[in-house]
């Protein structure tokens, strides 16, 4: 479990969304832990190894790794960092990608985007709004359409879940004549940082622009609470690259996920000083 302490400081330096603890426990029903200067989660016999630094001089990955196996003995482990060097082997449980940074205050916008997000404005009322069915019947019929991983779908069903025991997550929703088109959540769990979790998008109430009206709107609402910079989470694929792109969006961060299968006799010892 977190200590006060230890809590304010990932507040203050959090930076990735494995660094929300509210997020990953809601997602993953883990306990964090915060281990000289790294977050993990432990769930069960699982171990969830956040290799994102928390503090400006880490100790060495492997080592920190090492001494949460020796701690946790846990049977199966989800390591997620941005450099494997010298670190377990495991099978990928998605492709490598890179976190995508938008720096704050956003000073212009592309006139291509400008006028997207103008005309949305026409047709769209825009709010912070409550999970409901509405939400949860577009999340459904997302995952209906689209090819997703078991883990992928694990997450999008426990979006509602975050929300309830987040404090820190806004649901965004763009209505057309009180018709739900599309919802963005926004987690403002960090002291420097805001995440851009989530964003769907109806697939009966169509808007052009919806998308960029939402992303404007969690822009305004970091810079009203002083974020620096906003985590726009992973690139995904082409179309997703391509829309965090053009409202400025770059890659920052390396991000690389493992499974480690660790066997039931394996001799923690030997493993420590194999790292």
């Amino acid at each position: 479990m977190l200590k006060r302490k230890e809590s304010d400081h990932i507040y203050q330096h959090a930076y990735v969304p494995e660094h929300l603890i509210e997020y990953v426990t809601a997602v993953s029903g883990g306990t964090p832990y915060y281990l000289q200067g790294y977050l993990c989660y432990l769930h069960q016999n699982h171990l969830i190894f956040i290799g994102y630094p928390l503090v400006d001089n880490p100790e060495k990955l492997s080592q920190v790794y090492s001494a949460a196996c020796e701690r946790f003995n846990p049977q199966t482990i989800t390591l997620v960092t941005a450099d494997l060097t010298g670190l377990p082997q495991g099978n990928e449980t998605q492709p490598a990608d890179r976190y995508y940074c938008l720096k704050l205050p956003l000073t212009s916008l592309d006139p291509a985007v400008a006028y997207m997000v103008r005309r949305a404005e026409k047709e769209l009322k825009i709010e912070v709004g409550q999970f409901g069915r509405e939400h949860k019947k577009i999340i459904k019929d997302f995952i209906r359409r689209h090819d997703l991983s078991a883990a992928q779908i694990h997450i999008f069903k426990n979006v509602s879940t975050y929300l309830k025991r987040s404090t820190s997550a806004y649901l965004l929703e763009a209505r057309k004549a009180g018709r739900l088109a599309a919802f963005s959540i926004v987690d403002l769990g960090s002291a420097r940082y805001a995440f851009y979790q989530f964003s769907f998008r109806s697939a009966r109430q169509i808007v052009p622009g919806a998308s960029d009206v939402l992303f404007n709107e969690m822009v305004r609402l970091a810079e009203s609470e002083g974020k620096q910079a906003i985590n726009l989470g992973l690139g995904i694929s082409a179309g997703i690259r391509r829309f965090k792109e053009k409202w400025g969006g770059k890659a920052f961060l390396e991000h690389r996920s493992v499974f480690i299968q660790l066997k039931p006799d394996t001799d923690l010892s030997k493993l420590s000083k194999k790292l």
